[in-house]
């Protein structure tokens, strides 16, 4: 009998796919992909203009990691939660059609910014755009995967903010030593640019045609509902009732993640600047080197991660995500530590490619228990909450927090790297704590 019920429930689930090719689903996830890759893109290559943009607005670091984090994360967190409630009754597709575009179009405003002000402003768009492409992905891969294969999906989703990441330091180092070289530039109907001014452009106008792409991509059927109806929407109410009576699960596991985005955004931020103080790189240099780190620490951490956790969910363990952003993290925060303080830039990049790794699986892996807990109906407001925390504790806090201790403690910027090291080995081993408290707390929910 127990076999029986397997198989009709092995056929249902497959019926709940039919609709869709396994070519297909894939190749919604690698548009996925590619859009999560310009978003880093877009979000990071400022990383590598902060000697031109400096020099330009007579910045100090603190006021850079204010463009960095705080401009980005402002309205990014707060339009965060109406993006998950418009994800939960809305097309999917068309939200993040609509926020590919939108960031696209604020990152070329960053590039004809005339101060401070307006840089800040076109930050806090690009903000806005960004807030809406996660809570909709990860609300479609579900829908395209049975529960035991979606853990690879998601984590290959984000692929694209290593990938993007990495190749906006590899690429974006490469446009700024090139844009730079030539001075000033005359655009048609613009006028005369700077070099970074022109970096941005170049950022922003590809997000266009990957936006016109979701035009064509199918709006999945919703799975896993709580409520029978097709149509039912759950009020925010439910939603918050529903976090609060599992905030012992929660809470550490969206705390973890951000502590995990505490350290990896903190390096990502300050890394390329460290490599051009202590080492003399060109933009050029810290873009492609730590880029290729990061590329490579985390594209493959998150297949080799992503893989890991199919394996054990697959085996029934309800805690497999968990498990391995716990290993993920350990294996990351000794490396964090070292990576900006070691007398060597090659033992520097090395050891961030792995510390890379580490972090980023875990952050990766944090959404995949969500599914096992919240109904479908609520999962992109869940999903909102969970990017609000590790918004704030990390986009926002990880890279001025360095600049704060650089400036008010060291007062001096060739200590940048101390200043990574310290946060690094603050939040890495709370990091790993509060996923063993999450473990332990998805364990009781789920009666394993």
């Amino acid at each position: 009998m127990m076999n029986a019920n397997r198989q009709n429930a092995k056929a249902d689930m497959g019926a709940a796919y039919a609709w869709r090719s396994e070519a297909y689903a894939w190749g919604v996830v690698a548009l996925l992909v590619v859009a999560f890759m310009l978003a880093m893109v877009d979000r990071m290559i400022l990383t590598l203009l902060v000697v031109p943009l400096k020099a330009n607005f007579l910045l100090s670091d603190t006021q850079i990691s204010l463009l960095h984090g705080l401009a980005f994360t402002l309205l990014y967190v707060i339009v965060g939660l109406p993006m998950g409630w418009l994800t939960d009754r809305f097309s999917r597709r068309l939200i993040a059609g609509v926020s590919i575009a939108a960031w696209s179009v604020a990152t070329a405003l960053c590039g004809l910014s005339s101060n401070f002000v307006q840089l800040f402003l076109a930050r806090m768009g690009v903000g806005i755009g960004e807030a809406g492409i996660s809570p909709a992905a990860n609300s479609l891969i579900p829908d395209y995967f049975p529960p035991s294969r979606v853990a690879l999906p998601i984590t290959l989703y984000s692929i694209g903010g290593s990938a993007g990441s990495g190749l906006a330091l590899i690429f974006g180092g490469a446009v700024v030593d090139y844009v730079t070289g030539l001075g000033a530039i005359d655009i048609p109907f613009m006028g005369t640019i700077a070099g970074w001014q022109a970096s941005f452009l170049v950022a922003g106008l590809p997000g266009i045609l990957v936006a016109a792409a979701f035009l064509f991509v199918k709006e999945p059927p919703r799975q896993g509902r709580r409520a029978a109806a097709v149509d039912a929407n759950v009020p925010l109410g439910d939603t918050i009732r529903l976090v609060m009576e599992k905030r012992a699960f929660l809470f550490p596991q969206f705390c973890a993640s951000a502590a995990c985005a505490l350290v990896v955004l903190s390096l990502l931020a300050w890394m390329p600047t460290y490599l051009i103080r202590a080492y003399g790189y060109t933009a050029g240099e810290a873009g492609l080197h730590y880029g290729l780190a990061v590329v490579i620490g985390g594209v493959s951490g998150l297949i080799i991660s992503g893989s890991i956790t199919n394996r054990l969910a697959a085996a029934g363990r309800a805690d497999a995500s968990v498990i391995v952003a716990l290993g993920s993290t350990l294996l990351g925060v000794v490396p964090a530590v070292l990576a900006s303080i070691v007398p060597s830039s090659t033992a520097a990049l090395l050891l961030s490619a792995v510390s890379v790794f580490g972090f980023a699986s875990a952050i990766a892996l944090a959404p995949v228990a969500l599914p096992i807990v919240i109904p479908n109906e609520m999962r992109g407001q869940v999903y909102a909450l969970y990017l609000l925390t590790i918004s704030i504790l990390g986009y926002a806090v990880g890279p001025v927090i360095v600049a704060l201790i650089t400036d008010g403690v060291f007062h001096d910027d060739a200590m940048v790297g101390w200043s990574m090291a310290m946060v690094a080995l603050i939040a890495g081993p709370l990091a790993a704590v509060l996923w063993t408290v999450s473990r332990r707390q998805l364990l009781r929910l789920t009666g394993a």
